[in-house]
């Protein structure tokens, strides 16, 4: 095992080409872009974390980065033949250890999504992590998609909507799961980056404008949806969220048909995103919508003792 600050990228390229066409087939996600950002870090020095290698062959990763104040964890990843073998496990546990010794890190986040480890959740549960289940969904986009009819007027996302959407984010998690777990939906100012970050910066695959809708009201904005493109093939929902005083009335199912019925005229074959499992409102929602489970991960997120991160029942 040696820290990731001591590998080159030379001796990283060969993993992350084939770690992006792992994510490509399991998750139908073109990671070639986050791969680059990777390589880049690593290069500027600019990530944390360790490599597995077996002579001068790099056969299995796992970094953590800062954002926000906070240490996410990053993939952690395998080469075949080197996988189910305990190598990503160890990983996680040197990448954990070392994220939560260093004195400036308050708070640990980590989403398993780009995880090749079987037991890499049950390791951060051990470390002192809260933890939930998360599912991958996945739709094909070869039936047509059963629009109900609604009152609602769904109009594109503009730049100017912005801050309004991140308004609309931040006030749907207030006191919520996700919010305990991702600081990203903590505060109105973490929405509007999270928001920008998908929009302005690709932070989600390739933002698509033609799928991103907002919901109106005679009142105002009151519901808001999030699109990009993983892959040439499939479409994904970033995010939707609606007002809590607008909730309950067919909104999200608007948004949701609206995105789904542009990825298809669009030509895509495919649409994903990703929910806590214990949101039984919108998973319900999502399988009444034909996604079906893809990938079952968790999120995972720690403060520094004795603060403790306060789960909704």
């Amino acid at each position: 095992m040696r820290p990731l600050s001591e590998v080159s990228t030379r001796e990283l390229r060969p993993l992350l080409e084939e770690e992006s066409d792992h994510w490509a087939g399991e998750l139908l996600w073109d990671y070639r872009d986050v791969s680059s950002a990777v390589a880049s870090g690593v290069e500027r020095r600019a990530l944390t974390g360790f490599v597995l290698q077996d002579g001068l062959r790099a056969m299995a990763y796992c970094y953590s980065m800062i954002d926000a104040g906070r240490a996410i964890v990053g993939s952690v990843f395998a080469a075949s033949g080197f996988r189910g073998q305990g190598l990503e496990e160890k990983l996680v546990e040197a990448v954990i250890e070392d994220a939560q010794r260093h004195p400036h890190n308050e708070r640990v986040e980590c989403q398993t999504l780009f995880s090749t480890a079987p037991a890499a959740d049950q390791r951060f549960i051990r470390a002192g992590f809260a933890s939930r289940v998360r599912h991958y969904l996945v739709r094909p986009l070869d039936a047509p998609v059963d629009l109900a009819s609604h009152h609602w007027t769904l109009r594109p996302l503009r730049r100017e909507d912005l801050p309004g959407a991140a308004q609309i984010i931040h006030k749907s998690h207030v006191g919520s799961l996700d919010a305990a777990l991702n600081l990203t939906y903590a505060t109105p100012s973490f929405c509007r980056g999270f928001v920008e970050t998908l929009v302005l910066r690709a932070g989600c695959g390739r933002f698509d404008p033609e799928a991103s809708f907002v919901a109106e009201s005679a009142s105002g904005s009151v519901g808001v949806l999030l699109a990009s493109h993983l892959s040439r093939t499939n479409g994904h929902v970033c995010q939707v969220s609606v007002s809590p005083d607008a909730q309950g009335r067919g909104i999200g199912r608007a948004l949701m048909g609206a995105a789904l019925r542009s990825f298809r005229e669009q030509g895509l074959q495919t649409a994903s995103l990703s929910v806590t499992l214990d949101n039984h409102p919108a998973y319900a929602l999502y399988r009444a919508l034909g996604f079906h489970l893809r990938k079952e991960f968790a999120a995972h997120a720690w403060v520094r003792p004795p603060a403790r991160i306060p789960l909704p029942a």
